[in-house]
C-alpha cells in the first residue's frame, strides 16, 4: 500500500489507540495489498474503534460525556437543530448566488441548467439540503452509542430532525420593483399527495429510517460480538 494512503488511513483512528498500535500497524499496511477492499476494511475497522473503543485505552472525551449526561436535551435536541439550520443556510445560500450568477434574468433558480459549471454547483446546494438531515441524525445515533445514552432525547433529536427534514419546503420569487431582487424561503407544511397522504410525512419517515442505520448497524455489531 501507497505510504501516504496508509498514514491518512491511520488517521482514522482515534488518537489513544494511534500511539499504542500506530506503528506497527502502518508498517503492515505498507507492506499489505492497496486494494479498495482492504481500505474498506480498514475505514469500517476505525469506524468500530470509535464506536467501540479497545478496552484499557483512555480516550479524552470527559467534557463531551458530562454535556450528555448534564443536558443531554442541549445536545441531542438544540445542538442538531442549530447544525441542520447553518447547513441549510449555507446550501440556501448557494441557490441565491448561483441563481443571481448563473441565472440573472430568471424568474426562478428552479430551472433546468445546461454548463457543467452550473449544474455542478447547484448539486452542491442540493447535496448540502438533502443530505444535512440524514448526517446530522447519523452523528446524533453515533454519539447516543457511543456515550451510551438513553433512548429519550436522541430520539426525540432524530425524530424532530426527520419532521423538519420533511416537511421543510423552498420557495424563489423575484420582485417586479424596484430592481427585481430575488429571494429565497422556507416554509415547513405538509402537502398531501394524490392518496391523500402527506409527503412530508412519508419523507420525514424516510430520513428517520435512514438516521436509524448507525443503531441498526450498532445491534448487529453487537449481536456478532456477543455470538463470537
Amino acid at each position: 500500500m501507497n505510504p501516504r494512503l496508509a498514514h491518512l488511513l491511520l488517521l482514522l483512528y482515534p488518537r489513544p489507540w494511534r500511539e499504542r498500535y500506530g506503528v506497527e500497524f502502518e508498517a503492515l499496511l505498507q507492506t499489505s495489498h492497496g486494494d479498495l477492499r482492504a481500505s474498506a476494511n480498514v475505514v469500517w475497522s476505525a469506524l468500530c474503534e470509535r464506536v467501540f473503543p479497545t478496552p484499557g485505552l483512555k480516550i479524552e472525551q470527559r467534557r463531551f460525556q458530562s454535556w450528555c449526561v448534564r443536558a443531554p436535551w442541549a445536545m441531542f435536541g438544540i445542538a442538531p437543530l442549530v447544525l441542520l439550520a447553518g447547513a441549510w443556510f449555507v446550501a440556501l445560500l448557494i441557490l441565491w448566488s448561483g441563481w443571481k450568477i448563473f441565472l440573472p434574468g430568471a424568474d426562478t433558480p428552479f430551472v433546468p441548467t445546461d454548463g457543467m459549471r452550473e449544474f455542478f454547483y447547484f448539486n452542491i446546494g442540493r447535496s448540502l439540503y438533502f443530505g444535512a438531515p440524514i448526517l446530522i441524525g447519523w452523528g446524533i445515533g453515533l454519539a447516543a452509542i457511543r456515550q451510551r445514552s438513553k433512548a429519550f432525547w436522541p430520539t426525540v433529536g432524530l425524530v424532530a430532525i426527520a419532521l423538519i427534514g420533511g416537511t421543510a419546503q423552498v420557495h424563489a420569487s423575484r420582485t417586479v420593483v424596484p430592481v427585481g431582487l430575488g429571494h429565497i424561503r422556507m416554509d415547513f407544511i405538509l402537502p398531501h399527495s394524490v392518496q391523500g397522504v402527506p409527503d412530508g410525512l412519508l419523507h420525514a419517515l424516510l430520513i428517520l429510517s435512514l438516521t436509524l442505520l448507525p443503531w441498526v448497524i450498532w445491534r448487529l455489531q453487537k449481536a456478532l460480538y456477543l455470538s463470537t
